[in-house]
């Protein structure tokens, strides 16, 4: 664990990040230091690194034990999808695992979520053959354009669950940002668009509300985007 000191404000946010990536690429595990021990380290005062903790345990990162240890908890049983983001985007072997697994879940919902706009909201698919996507756009159009098609149809589910979770998936996906994940799914986002003719027929689907085809096709388009693990 390389912890170094931080600079300005804000200083509970530079030592939360720190401590989370440390956490997230797994080189701090156990208990943490203790608050007196880490102010020094980063050469800030308790307050700052007693908020940083603080940040760390809301997001279920970490356990404070009154009178003992704050100690590392294990990401899988405790952390929660809000998480996402970060893991996408942090250091680490976690970054390809929760792509993929963003890729993974990403075809589930997308699945599911055609069938039941199918059933529910058959006159969305009108609007879905408006918002297909253009392989021939730049990058950022594309991913926008993508995001718009899926959005409309996971609003036509009539879920707002299924609306939580497109937005944790979409946060997962802007976080990648330039990390080496970025080309991999951009090349996967390009594929899809290139079958335009399956993103049509899953509103073609949809308007005629035939929520099996609907379902199966965008299982089909979306399970095609996923990397071998």
């Amino acid at each position: 664990m390389n912890l170094r000191p931080v600079g300005a404000m804000p200083l509970s946010g530079q030592i939360h990040r720190q401590l989370m990536d440390a956490i997230l690429d797994g080189t701090l595990t156990g208990a943490l230091p203790s608050e007196r021990e880490l102010a020094e380290t980063f050469g800030a005062n308790r307050h700052a690194v007693r908020e940083a903790i603080k940040r760390l345990q809301q997001a279920r990162l970490v356990e404070v034990q009154q009178g003992g240890a704050t100690r590392v908890l294990n990401i899988p049983d405790h952390a929660g999808l809000d998480l996402l983001p970060e893991l996408v985007a942090g250091p680490g072997r976690l970054n390809h695992e929760a792509t993929t697994g963003v890729l993974e879940l990403r075809a589930c919902i997308g699945a599911d979520a055609a069938r039941l706009c199918a059933e529910r909201s058959p006159g969305v698919g009108a609007a879905l053959l408006d918002l297909l996507p253009d392989a021939a756009m730049p990058d950022a159009e594309l991913a926008a354009g993508s995001a718009a098609y899926w959005t409309a149809l996971v609003a036509g589910t009539d879920s707002l669950p299924y609306r939580l979770a497109l937005n944790t998936l979409l946060a997962g996906l802007d976080a990648i940002g330039d990390s080496p994940a970025a080309k991999d799914f951009m090349t996967a986002l390009r594929e899809e668009s290139r079958r335009a003719d399956e993103l049509e027929q899953i509103a073609h689907a949809i308007r005629r509300g035939d929520a099996p085809a609907a379902g199966e096709t965008a299982r089909r388009l979306l399970n095609s985007s996923i990397p071998p693990r």
